[in-house]
């Protein structure tokens, strides 16, 4: 024990700090979501960008029994979104896109469904090939009239590129939520998407403050290409004080 401390005082001395398990435990991605939501009380979260349901079932993994609203607007996800969300009558799901504007447009599929998007791929690769176009219908987070308690309410957006418009179409409703989660870029694989600064200066002009950035996917060179930002209100928190 006296060792480890004098290799622990050594390297505090220049400038690291050991962290114990328990402590990095608690900024895993699901640990420190759990905990968050649990804080803040949340009741229901918006899935925008649900894909084939894997953030409804890890919601439903860490604990979350609240209320799940899923947004996937392409039909063949959404044909495995329903089969993920059947029995779970908590769990409601919505075949529409979520943006900045009202009605029709032309979404990208590409061959990893995950990977459909608005925008054009800046690259291409066997994931991220275009193979057809779809028509669906978009409407924007403050045109939505769902029944929740939007001061308990949890928007997670993952719409591959497009989450800049997500939050530029509902800041009216944004400002009512506790809790946002966005994915942002450092090295953008998407055509028209905004940089990594740009989009946190998006986040923090709006009154969204970090509570963790959790790494997406890597470039061959293992240099990180998307994080997830956990996003507190500070207008709802202040208020709340």
């Amino acid at each position: 024990m006296k060792f480890t401390r004098l290799i622990q005082n050594g390297l505090q001395a220049i400038g690291y700090d050991i962290l114990s398990l328990a402590y990095s435990q608690e900024y895993v991605y699901d640990r420190h979501l759990k905990k968050v939501l649990k804080q803040l009380q949340i009741s229901t979260v918006l899935d925008i960008g649900a894909n084939i349901g894997g953030y409804g079932r890890l919601l439903r993994s860490i604990g979350f029994r609240g209320l799940i609203h899923s947004f996937e607007p392409c039909s063949a996800p959404f044909v495995e979104l329903n089969k993920a969300a059947a029995g779970d009558s908590d769990w409601v799901l919505h075949q529409i896109g979520i943006g900045n504007q009202i009605g029709p447009t032309e979404i990208n599929i590409m061959a990893g469904s995950e990977l459909s998007s608005l925008l054009q791929p800046r690259e291409t690769s066997s994931r991220m090939s275009v193979v057809g176009t779809e028509t669906i219908h978009l409407q924007t987070l403050d045109s939505l009239d769902l029944p929740i308690d939007w001061s308990k309410t949890f928007v997670k957006v993952d719409t591959q590129g497009y989450d800049s418009a997500v939050i530029e179409g509902g800041l009216n409703r944004l400002k009512q939520v506790p809790l946002l989660q966005t994915e942002v870029s450092f090295l953008p694989i998407y055509q028209s998407m905004p940089s990594f600064s740009e989009f946190l200066a998006l986040l923090t002009a709006n009154g969204f403050d970090l509570l963790g950035m959790y790494p997406v996917s890597r470039d061959a060179a293992g240099r990180v290409r998307e994080f997830d930002c956990l996003c507190l209100n500070r207008e709802w928190r202040s208020a709340k004080n």
